[in-house]
């Protein structure tokens, strides 16, 4: 059989449900292949849509087999590298096939080659947005090197690779007879922390007088919720989220306290800010989470235990009393056995807990005109707090979706949320647009529960097209397009310097704001189109 039919195969065998692509030249044998197939294939409208779908079908599974996105070269490959940095730093496992020139060709510009500096160095370009990129180059090593790509998105830190196969290879005869066993190639226990780490850091834990816990995608990929909520609960341990780790706790817990840093919940900024032991647990301390690094005065005031389950995120921000590498589920379990040998329980901590309440209930009085605003114009808290509400009475466990702009300022606050399948930007690459597509990937991920998106009209209009492919598959789902023709979270940081430079959509003629019709555009697409100018108007909608 060819490379090709082989990877097809393979991917079969390990139960892979999806893949996303855009045919091309490139990749005629790989969609082939996985056409025969019980894997059912997606058309994208664009490659980077693809990898969206694929990314938010990770977050809404956590676990393997991951989905597979297949693209041709040249342009193709290309548009993948936005997208593919998303789901680089929101660590998201996923695997990318993609095509090439016939290697015979290679070195002489033929189409799409990227040549001028070597033979086909197209590869160069995802180097630094995947876990790992490779070209394959030989018929009857294909499978092996697409295996150890496969094993290195699953294991450790999850994250995209990415396999390119030129034109011929992918459909070269071979000597391949059997498939491998998928379970031989990616059974890889998780690592277990180091027992002397563990007891340094229950001793902390246990002498602490204002602990807090920070949270982040670690926790969602190793799945590790009930292990955490049963934690916190034991030894009465305050537990935050970043923006991507939300729901990984439950946000109606005593426990719970909010996102600390910028755009976050004051209360857990005023925590963030008392805390004498910090447990940060697969959480990489972005600028944005931190305040730029502002919120946290490690190690002078705050003593902090890092667990990830990759060394190198380890005391990259602050200095550690413990470090300690490990899967965030093994972690919670050795520190939870620890602490009880000490006899440690929460009961000691009620003062502390009952003042991140007083903090929890001033910040909830602030926000509260906030949320009551009718409109119109409809503001961002009083949609956010009535679509949190109609999630919770429909299905609570609705797929809900953050895309970047002004409304990521607002959404890991203002929506709280009901489960744990409600996904951001990491609050790094941050990606425009990720969310429409995204949603398409979640809903097939978990076709048995609604799914919703927030995002603005600059991120709807780099990746709208996807609504089509959501009619064409019959895929229900609501997308909240906040309209107000303009870069808004870009005009009110410039606002802060005294400027308005770039942020408008405009006639230039008149100089008045403009976008496109995005009721006729959701009706040219298939969908249903609604304008929304109420408070009173938005339960109705998501409840539809």
């Amino acid at each position: 059989m060819s490379p090709s039919v082989a990877i097809a195969k393979f991917l079969e065998a390990a139960g892979c449900e999806f893949f996303f692509g855009v045919v091309g030249h490139g990749n005629w044998a790989l969609l082939d292949a996985l056409e025969r197939t019980r894997i059912r294939g997606v058309r994208a409208r664009c490659e980077d849509h693809a990898v969206h779908m694929a990314d938010c079908y990770w977050r809404s599974k956590r676990r393997p087999p991951p989905a597979v996105v297949v693209a041709t070269g040249g342009p193709g490959a290309t548009n993948l590298i936005p997208a593919l940095a998303e789901a680089y730093y929101s660590s998201v496992a996923l695997v990318a096939l993609v095509g090439a020139g016939p290697s015979q060709w290679f070195d002489r510009g033929g189409i799409q080659e990227a040549y001028r500096e070597g033979p086909e160095e197209w590869i160069r370009l995802a180097k630094p947005v995947t876990k790992r990129a490779l070209m394959v180059n030989r018929p009857d090593t294909a499978l092996e090197m697409f295996l150890r790509a496969y094993k290195e998105a699953i294991t450790g830190r999850p994250g995209p690779v990415l396999v390119q196969i030129p034109f011929d290879i992918q459909a070269t005869p071979t000597d391949y007879r059997e498939i491998p066993d998928p379970r031989a190639w990616t059974r890889v226990a998780p690592p277990a922390p180091d027992p002397a780490a563990v007891e340094e850091a229950a001793a902390l834990l246990a002498a602490a007088e204002r602990p807090l816990v920070i949270v982040s995608t670690g926790v969602h990929n190793a799945r590790a919720w009930d292990d955490l909520r049963a934690f916190a609960e034991e030894f009465g341990l305050p537990v935050c989220t970043t923006f991507a780790g939300k729901g990984a706790f439950p946000e109606d817990h005593p426990c719970y306290v909010g996102i600390p840093g910028r755009f976050g919940d004051e209360h857990s900024v005023e925590a963030a800010r008392a805390c004498d032991v910090l447990l940060s647990i697969g959480n990489r301390f972005t600028d944005l989470t931190t305040a730029g690094w502002t919120l946290y005065d490690i190690p002078r005031a705050t003593r902090l235990i890092q667990v990830d389950v990759d060394p190198g995120e380890i005391a990259r921000v602050y200095p550690v009393e413990v470090g300690m590498i490990a899967d965030a589920r093994l972690a919670i379990t050795a520190l939870a056995r620890a602490l009880r040998a000490r006899g440690a329980s929460g009961e000691g901590r009620r003062a502390w807990l009952a003042r991140i309440d007083g903090w929890r209930h001033q910040w909830r009085e602030k926000m509260a005109p906030a949320r009551e605003k009718e409109g119109p114009p409809l503001d961002y808290a009083p949609l956010l707090d009535e679509a949190a509400r109609a999630v919770r009475d429909v299905d609570p466990e609705t797929s809900v979706l953050f895309d970047t702009g002004q409304i990521l300022c607002y959404g890991p606050s203002f929506f709280r949320a009901s489960s744990r399948h409600v996904h951001t930007n990491n609050g790094h690459f941050i990606r425009m647009g990720w969310s429409v597509p995204g949603l398409v990937g979640a809903r097939l991920a978990r076709p048995e529960h609604p799914a919703l998106a927030f995002t603005g009209d600059g991120s709807f209009f780099m990746t709208g097209t996807a609504v089509a492919t959501a009619v064409e598959y019959g895929l229900p789902m609501v997308w909240l397009v906040l309209n107000n023709r303009s870069m808004v979270f870009e005009r009110r940081m410039e606002k802060f310097y005294g400027r308005h430079v770039f942020c408008d959509y405009r006639i230039e003629k008149t100089g008045e704001l403009w976008n496109p019709d995005l009721v006729k555009m959701a009706e040219s697409m298939g969908a249903r189109g609604m304008r929304l100018e109420r408070r009173s108007e938005v339960y109705r909608v998501v409840t539809e």
